[in-house]
């Protein structure tokens, strides 16, 4: 009867609230509007100036129509080229991800790895760092969206910082969710896309870059033509816009939500919400005996990896029986874990509403749980820690 209702609790694409909605539509208003005119450019610096906060960073944040994965692209083609050599730290499958792309342009990559589920030792970096001091740069995921643990990047940071190395982060799904300090940390490149925490469609990616970066880039010849980021940066300077057409919709939209993140308190209470969300979360799964794939400590704000047997099978009956959207696993965890997403637009009501329908499914999947558990034990957590 609903064939079109459902509830995304995804580690992304994520629910769009209705005032970004609404900023996107005006974008549609008659006549359309021209991305080159007084008006929109306005909008676009307006909007580059807001997004600073969301890196907690004072460098020049561009906007690029793609996904997350092609800031991701640009930060490798800019800054590292053929036979350089590229530290890697793989948690996952994005990490796998960021391998395939420094393949592709032929680098050097030297691997540090952790089993699925855990995190890199900072230790291993700094040793890694003095066995290859050719190294141009280190690329890490903050959230390895796969599995839900999040990297220690403050102390990778630090090690990286005493090098002549670059230091580069994948933020895509930590963004907003999980404090990541650009500045302070030395952090020199960080790339995200707005369809996680930042609560937009997909389609929007965002690149920081430090001065210790553009240094590099500057002497670089990037291969790519349109992620070329110097062309971006001459072409934001000169107040001219994106040196190609942006997406006029999403970039309203992005305004919208860093009003959104500022009328709500800033960005050390969206790191507190997001914290406060996982805290439920993890709580009602211990509470109906399913195992976590990450431990506490490494646990991302942003969403929550179970693991569970013919998972697949239990998503697809929580689709098609309540309307709920849960995150699959993928590579080597796929169908052995169910990602919830906890990120953006979701509150405590959300996460009751989740755990109520995943009890049913359990009990429907032939497992023995306690309907209600799980969502009293969410109920006990939001009255300890009510910041959702």
């Amino acid at each position: 009867m609903f064939s079109e209702k459902m509830d995304l609790r995804l580690p992304g694409p994520v629910q769009v609230p209705k005032e970004i909605q609404r900023a996107m539509l005006q974008s549609f208003d008659s006549p359309m509007m021209d991305y080159r005119n007084p008006q929109f450019q306005e909008v676009l610096q307006q909007t580059i100036q807001k997004a600073k906060m969301i890196f907690q960073t004072e460098n020049l944040v561009i906007p690029l129509t793609s996904s997350g994965a092609s800031a991701l692209e640009a930060a490798i083609v800019n800054t590292v080229g053929k036979n350089d050599t590229i530290i890697l730290c793989v948690i996952g499958y994005f990490g796998e991800y960021l391998q395939k792309i420094t393949n592709h342009i032929g680098c050097n990559v030297v691997r540090i790895e952790a089993e699925w589920g855990e995190v890199i030792d900072p230790e291993d970096v700094r040793k890694a760092l003095k066995e290859h001091p050719e190294a141009k740069a280190v690329f890490a995921t903050h959230c390895e969206t796969s599995t839900s643990a999040l990297n220690p990047i403050q102390e990778i940071a630090a090690i990286v910082k005493e090098t002549d190395a670059l230091f580069l982060v994948d933020a895509v799904s930590s963004i907003v969710g999980a404090p990541l300090y650009m500045d302070e940390w030395g952090i020199d490149i960080v790339a995200t896309g707005g369809q996680k925490a930042l609560m937009l469609p997909p389609g929007l990616a965002l690149i920081t870059v430090s001065e210790k970066g553009w240094n590099v880039i500057d002497q670089q010849d990037c291969p790519s033509f349109y992620f070329d980021l110097s062309a971006y940066r001459k072409s934001l300077d000169a107040g001219v816009g994106t040196p190609y057409t942006p997406n006029i919709a999403l970039v309203s939209g992005l305004l919208e939500a860093c009003n959104m993140i500022e009328r709500g308190g800033g960005m050390e209470q969206e790191f507190k919400r997001h914290a406060a969300l996982r805290d439920m979360t993890r709580a009602g799964v211990r509470a109906l005996g399913v195992e976590l794939l990450v431990a506490d400590e490494a646990a991302s704000p942003t969403l929550t990896a179970v693991k569970l047997e013919e998972a697949d099978e239990f998503r697809k009956l929580m689709r098609e029986t309540f309307h709920i959207a849960l995150g699959g696993g993928l590579g080597k965890v796929k169908n052995k874990i169910v990602r919830l997403g906890h990120m953006g637009y979701t509150d405590a009501a959300d996460i009751l509403k989740m755990f109520a329908a995943i009890e049913l499914g359990l009990r429907q999947s032939g497992h023995d749980v306690e309907l209600g558990a799980g969502v009293a034990a969410a109920q006990k957590q939001w009255l300890e820690n009510p910041n959702c």
